[in-house]
């Protein structure tokens, strides 16, 4: 039997090859050849790593395989040399064929590199693979050995070029055999390159393999598909394209509802524009990633091929293809490596304040956008963000915002019911994709119906147009159907959306029922979410072999359930919709579903890596979904950790919450106790850092958090130590607080751990202060930092307050001292407390200091240092976008300016601060800054406002329990009272009043301030 060649034509058998004579007797004939390069990546570094025996052994390996997949694919190496080589193609058996067997050679020799590798045990053996097509000159004495006589033509210098700009373990081909091999392969276009040899910039492309392994039309839809109507459509976001292309920046949002044909439209458009653009980057948003940070930039990169596909994301990894798109600054690909949870990733960022590091990675997002459109106008493409993540929605809205002025046209793609808010400044502009009209229902119809039942269009055309409401998917699914089976015993709904996907659902279980027991192997696609392999579909169907599993695989793709997807190496399977894959799990039955759930999460405890791509808060919702509560509460737990300390903490509160919400199911019992108390430790943090320290569902938390773990064995407190802690700070007054402080140290009196002790003291020294109490301060203070211990305090200092309790207990100390009259005391331990700080590097701590100087400052009437901590302050806020600090800095800063002689314009600049503070729901010290506004309005000689601010100080000083400045606030009022001509005795109640509560406090620097007023004015206080 003769040999086919691919495309099933058969060929002559090679010693019968007959040849025009004219052809024969001439020297050189012009012809199209194909020529394929690759090299291994780095092998010098692993010449000097390994063995030289070893290192040959490797190589020799290498070659062999590599040759052996050039043979299989019917071309002939031209050249080895050491770690690489350079091969041809048939030139008579076509050019398109040479070209897609070029590449299929290409793919194969990346693959068996890795194989190779993994019997060296190396791990670091990758390969670039170049692939050129042009016209050559053959010289041909003979047909049967032209690989072996001179070839002249652009062809092998340009695949040998193409393979030293390609990333490890790709193929990059040009743009002619990219044309030639258009329907055999799919395409990821890679950039416009200067080649070195070559004056023009050249187009390149990276094979994926699959025809449908490039976007989301190609991943979910077929490309034989007719494309019907949307001209309007097309025109519209043609219309924004040559804006884009101006320079003008744009953001259009496409609405439709599922099945409409939104991807359809964005694939048609990129085709009409791949020849403009410099580069386009596409992003899927997935059903369930809500929850999941970042999901759709970590799913596009587990698909690259510096991953190696499969493997788990790395912070080289993404700093690697940061630097292939343009974006060399390192500072944004550590942020993001940081966001992503990537192994390997900078300690730089660990302890940051969250909002902190989601500020500077938004504002990363204009220089990421500037460097990727540097070298032509670029589409950047987000589907489907009804399913988006709090995240990757607000730095897509960033996104929007930083393009304006910039070649970028930015499209997303929407159910309408979505609710995702875009703003103003963002300029979007809305594209409705409505369901197809009469016309073009009908014509959609007929191109998609079988031509084995073409003599029945007519007598059902009509009713297949009412079922499929002019939705495409629809269209494409009843024609589909029509094409296996028969529409008797169809219930055929009348009218009305909910109607048509109701018969959506009924054509679709009846197509999967005639697939018989394949319609298992789609059952456990579908529980398996987004994507899946013949690995996963093997653990949650262990009755069936690989072999029929991949058989069924291979029939639901032939049948449009699914197709392949990019994700990598390994071969991997999607649904082709998503509505697709939500109609077939909806239509499990609950049992049914359950049992797969199980198998799949007990395949993923055993071996993660089986399916990376699922994190841990779908690994959790698959442990909920099997009936394993109590596992799924710890795992939405751990989910809400890595949030957190990814700064994702919208996503961090969800799990968290959702994690309590299950508590409530399972009823109360000693191990449910424990999980909710570790649930409360994980969200309290959360919840202050996202909606108030002092918010009702903050308060509430802890309060019943304490309840439960005060029904705990007493030798487990120290474990709950943080929701104690929690209950304590979230107390509505200094008084509150106070009371809390002494429960606690009561109910913890037997716990010795260090760390517990320490915070217990933290407790006592930060509400002491503020009440007055300097003895128990100091006390507290000292007692609690013998017991400091700088490795527990990495973690300590995110929970316990936010920065670092020896920086707390130092500059409370310092405080303390100064106002008991211990002047040279304090400034050695404010000088202390700032060189620790400095020395931690820790950012939350170092705001926390500067607000101890200012303080300190502020106490000593030290204008001039004030005025330069503030603008120290001030910088550091800018750096590192601390508002309540920049409103500190404001505050203090005017204050000095004031004292220092322009008494109007330091009002104007404290009263900023003080509202930037308000706004912020940050002013801690209120007491103080009125008796501050009071002072200075005294000073513009406005008296009697200014005793009425001071009046509104004392009150709030005494609601709040906020004592330790309480003799300051009368001193300054019976100053103010004096100076308004008020009666003598209004005056001496004041001043009476400030000695007594500073002699009750010891505060030896206040009762100087008072002893001097009353040598100002002439008075004595009776005592």
């Amino acid at each position: 039997m003769q040999d086919k060649d691919p495309n099933g034509a058969r060929k002559p058998p090679a010693g019968n090859v007959r040849r025009n004579p004219e052809v024969v007797s001439s020297a050189i004939e012009r012809r199209i050849v194909t020529a394929l390069c690759y090299d291994l990546v780095d092998s010098t570094e692993l010449f000097h790593r390994m063995d030289l025996e070893d290192y040959r052994e490797l190589i020799s390996a290498f070659q062999a395989a590599a040759n052996k997949s050039i043979v299989a694919q019917s071309g002939v190496v031209r050249v080895e040399a050491g770690d690489g080589g350079l091969a041809l193609f048939p030139i008579d058996i076509g050019a398109r064929d040479a070209a897609s067997l070029a590449i299929r050679a290409g793919l194969q020799i990346i693959e068996t590199c890795r194989r190779v590798g993994e019997t060296a045990g190396r791990s670091d053996l990758q390969v670039r693979v170049g692939i050129a097509t042009s016209v050559a000159l053959v010289q041909e004495p003979q047909k049967q050995s032209w690989t072996h006589e001179p070839v002249v033509g652009v062809a092998l210098a340009l695949a040998t070029r193409l393979e030293t700009v390609a990333a490890p373990n790709t193929v990059f081909v040009s743009d002619e055999t990219c044309r030639l091999a258009g329907r055999s392969h799919a395409f990821s276009f890679e950039g416009i390159w200067n080649l070195k040899g070559f004056e023009a910039p050249e187009r390149a492309w990276r094979a994926l393999g699959h025809k449908n392994e490039v976007d989301r039309f190609y991943a979910f839809g077929r490309l034989g598909n007719p494309f019907v109507g949307r001209v309007e459509e097309l025109g519209t976001l043609s219309k924004a394209w040559k804006s884009v292309v101006a320079g003008n920046g744009q953001t259009v949002i496409i609405e439709g509802d599922a099945g409409i044909g939104k991807s359809r439209l964005l694939h048609e458009f990129r085709r009409l524009t791949r020849a403009e653009r410099s580069k386009s980057f596409f992003f899927q948003c997935v059903p369930g990633g809500f929850h999941s940070t970042l999901h759709p930039l970590a799913n596009s990169l587990t698909g690259m091929p510096e991953t190696g596909g499969q493997t788990k994301l790395t912070a080289s990894a993404v700093a690697s293809r940061f630097r292939r798109h343009g974006i060399r600054d390192n500072d944004i690909a550590e942020l993001f490596s940081y966001l992503l949870g990537a192994e390997g990733q900078s300690e730089n960022l660990a302890g940051s304040n969250p909002r902190l590091i989601r500020e500077r990675a938004r504002q990363a997002i204009p220089k990421a956008m500037q460097a990727l459109c540097e070298n032509g106008p670029l589409l950047f493409v987000v589907e489907d963000v009804h399913w988006i993540d709090p995240t990757s929605r607000e730095f897509l809205i960033e996104a929007a915002r930083a393009i304006l002025g910039l070649p970028i046209l930015l499209i997303a793609t929407t159910r309408p019911e979505a609710t995702m808010e875009w703003p103003e400044d963002a300029r979007p502009s809305r594209l409705p994709l409505n369901p197809l009209d009469a016309d073009q229902t009908r014509l959609a119809i007929e191109r998609n119906w079988p031509q084995h039942r073409a003599a029945e269009f007519e007598d059902l055309v009509e009713v297949t147009e009412r079922i499929s409401g002019g939705v495409p998917l629809f269209i494409e699914q009843i024609c589909q159907w029509m094409s296996e089976t028969t529409i008797t015993g169809v219930t055929i709904p009348e009218s009305g959306a909910s109607a048509h996907i109701s018969t959506f659902e009924e054509i679709l279980e009846a197509r999967l029922g005639n697939l018989g027991p394949i319609r298992d192997v789609a059952r456990a696609g579908a529980v398996a979410g987004s994507r899946f392999t013949l690995s996963l579909l093997q653990t949650l169907l262990p009755d069936y072999d690989r072999k029929a599993l991949a058989n069924a695989a291979d029939t639901l793709c032939n049948t449009g359930f699914v197709t392949h997807v990019r994700a990598g190496g390994t071969v991997t399977y999607g649904f082709r919709h998503s509505l697709i894959q939500e109609t077939i799990y909806k239509l499990l039955l609950r049992r049914q579903s359950q049992a797969l759930h199980r198998r799949l999460f007990e395949a993923l405890t055993e071996d993660p890596t089986i399916a990376p791509w699922i994190d841990g808060g779908a690994r959790a919702e698959h442990a909920e979904r099997a009936g394993l509560k109590e596992t799924a509460v710890e795992l939405f737990i751990t989910a809400g950790q890595e949030a957190a300390r990814r700064s994702a903490l919208v996503e961090a509160r969800h799990h968290l919450e959702h994690g309590l919400s299950i508590c409530d199911e399972l009823g109360m019992n000693e191990r449910v106790d424990r999980l909710r108390l570790s649930a409360v430790i994980a969200l309290g943090p959360v919840l202050t850092g996202t909606i108030g320290l002092n918010s009702p569902p903050a308060r509430k938390l802890y309060e019943d958090g304490v309840e439960i773990a005060n029904r705990q064995p007493l030798e487990e407190k120290s474990r709950w130590f943080p929701i104690y802690w929690g209950w304590w700070l979230t107390g509505s007054d200094f008084l509150t607080m106070h009371e809390r402080a002494m429960e606690v140290q009561v109910m913890l009196a037997g716990i010795r751990d260090p760390e517990v002790r320490l915070q217990m003291n933290h407790c006592i020294w930060a509400i002491d202060f503020n009440l007055g109490r300097h003895r128990e301060t100091q006390n507290a203070v000292r007692e609690g930092l013998a017991l400091y211990d700088a490795q527990r305090a990495t973690e300590a200092r995110t929970i316990y307050g936010g920065h670092d309790a020896c920086a707390c207990g130092l500059g409370q100390l310092a405080h303390s001292l100064w106002l008991t009259g211990k002047t040279h005391e304090s400034d050695r331990v404010l000088k202390e407390m700032i060189q620790f700080v400095n020395g931690i590097s820790h950012l939350p701590s170092k705001a926390h200091s500067l607000d101890v100087e200012a303080v300190a400052a502020f106490y000593r009437n030290d204008y001039k240092r004030l005025t330069a901590i503030s603008e120290e302050m001030s910088e550091f806020s800018r750096q590192n976008e601390m508002q309540s600090l920049a409103g500190l800095s404001l505050l203090f800063g005017g204050w000095a300016e004031a004292h220092l002689g322009n008494v109007a314009g330091g009002y104007e600049r404290f009263c900023k601060g003080f509202d930037l503070l308000g706004e912020l729901g940050t002013v801690i010290d209120l007491p103080i800054y009125l008796s501050m506004q009071a002072a200075m309005l005294g000073l513009d000689g406005k008296v009697d406002r200014a005793i009425e601010v001071a009046s509104q100080a004392i009150v709030k000083a005494r609601e709040t329990g906020h004592a330790y400045w309480l003799a300051e606030l009368y001193r300054v009022r019976a100053m103010l009272r004096a100076r308004s001509g008020a009666m003598r005795e209004l005056v001496m109640e004041d001043l009476r009043l400030a000695a007594e509560i500073a002699q009750t406090q010891g505060a030896a620097a206040l009762q100087d301030r008072i002893r001097e007023s009353l040598e100002e004015f002439g008075l004595v206080v009776d005592r």
